[in-house]
């Protein structure tokens, strides 16, 4: 999908999940329960690379708040267009910021996971159709083709789910497409409260993934895999079919299976 219909796509469904929160407010959600710290956060801790996206602050302070208390890890911050660098480092402690390198496989391998704090929409299809034209897309896919564990916090997945009687059926059709496909890739959408105890407790990459990266299915393979003749093709589980091969599988009369 273009990603300017994407952008345009997401700014009206959120104007809308905007307009129906502050019609029906809800409760604030209760206290994280996070392990108790166990003095300063030692620079040579767990490396975790935080890579934060435009979002009210109001809504993602109290999971910083959260994540700063979880002890031994050290983050690698990412600056991005519209995020306050101070208000980030005041509620989640100290980080080291850097710019969004050119190619991020280098990276991301050198970290324990890919924290996003909030999967924004626009970044969810992105992933989902493997782009890398935003700093936490272009994070998350290299997290997922390496094997490093990818955690994105749910909060606008979540907002968008409670107002789904409000929006158009095919984009609701599409926004669970991606999230299933994103899912399936290995990210793991959290709660605020499962992401800090995910973190608290460390975190594995994916048994799939054994840490040597991950396999992607492509039109080329299927188109290959035409000219042999082929009706059903075998792949190893964890390994990534992108939507545009899963469209052109079925065009094609191509089953594909995890084996």
């Amino acid at each position: 999908m273009d990603a300017s219909l994407v952008q345009l796509i997401t700014d009206l469904v959120m104007a809308e999940v905007n307009r129906s929160e502050g019609a029906q407010p809800s409760s604030p959600p209760p206290p994280l329960e996070v392990a108790a710290p166990s003095g300063d956060r030692a620079r040579g801790g767990r490396q975790l690379l935080l890579v934060p996206a435009p979002a009210p602050f109001s809504s993602l302070e109290g999971l910083l708040a959260s994540l700063r208390e979880v002890p031994g890890i050290s983050w690698t911050a990412v600056r991005v267009a519209g995020v306050c660098e101070k208000r980030l480092t005041q509620a989640l402690g100290p980080l080291r910021w850097i710019d969004a390198p050119l190619l991020w496989d280098e990276l991301v391998h050198s970290m324990e996971a890919v924290v996003l704090p909030v999967l924004r929409l626009e970044v969810l299809s992105r992933v989902a159709n493997l782009l890398s034209d935003v700093p936490a897309s272009a994070a998350a896919v290299a997290g997922v083709m390496q094997g490093v564990p990818v955690l994105a916090g749910a909060l606008e997945v979540d907002n968008l789910k409670r107002s789904s009687g409000r929006l158009p059926g095919p984009f609701l059709s599409l926004f669970h497409q991606h999230l299933r496909t994103v899912e399936g890739m290995g990210v793991q959408v959290l709660e605020n409260e499962a992401l800090v105890r995910r973190l608290g407790a460390r975190v594995a990459a994916p048994a799939s993934a054994a840490g040597k990266g991950r396999d992607v299915i492509t039109v080329s393979d299927l188109e290959a895999a035409a000219r042999a003749g082929q009706k059903v093709l075998q792949v190893l589980p964890g390994t990534i079919v992108t939507p545009l091969a899963r469209d052109q599988a079925a065009q094609m009369g191509i089953e594909v299976i995890f084996t």
